[in-house]
């Protein structure tokens, strides 16, 4: 009975079409792209040094609103694009601004908080030790 069963199996399982991939609608393909190419580190380190000489004196916002700016897509650069039609090729250019624009803030943002506290630290540190 068992060996019948792996037989049916084996079968059932030939005659199901393999793909090695599935097709990404336009919007996850683009938030996916968007996290493989921002880099966090950039961010991060650019947010700490705003957070340690800035935010007393100019403010963190001029970090942030960099952050802000969506980048450019080429569209030619990208092979996912080639050949698709104009509507799949807005929504993805659309979600891969927008996931860039959200990781570049997010990431600026939890460096300029690192940074602004590491700065208050080492105020107090500096502080205390003058006592």
């Amino acid at each position: 009975m068992r060996r019948v069963l792996c037989v049916l199996i084996l079968i059932v399982m030939c005659l199901i079409p393999i793909s090695g991939r599935c097709e990404l609608t336009p919007i996850e393909a683009g938030q996916q792209d968007a996290q493989r190419d921002v880099p966090r580190p950039k961010w991060f380190i650019e947010g700490c040094v705003t957070g340690v000489l800035f935010v007393g004196i100019v403010g963190g916002n001029q970090v942030t609103k960099a952050a802000q700016i969506p980048p450019e897509v080429v569209v030619n650069n990208v092979p996912n694009l080639l050949g698709k039609p104009p509507e799949y090729v807005e929504k993805y250019v659309s979600a891969y601004r927008s996931e860039s624009v959200h990781l570049q803030s997010r990431w600026t943002g939890i460096g300029m908080k690192t940074g602004t506290g590491l700065t208050t630290a080492a105020i107090i540190i500096f502080l205390i030790s003058r006592l």
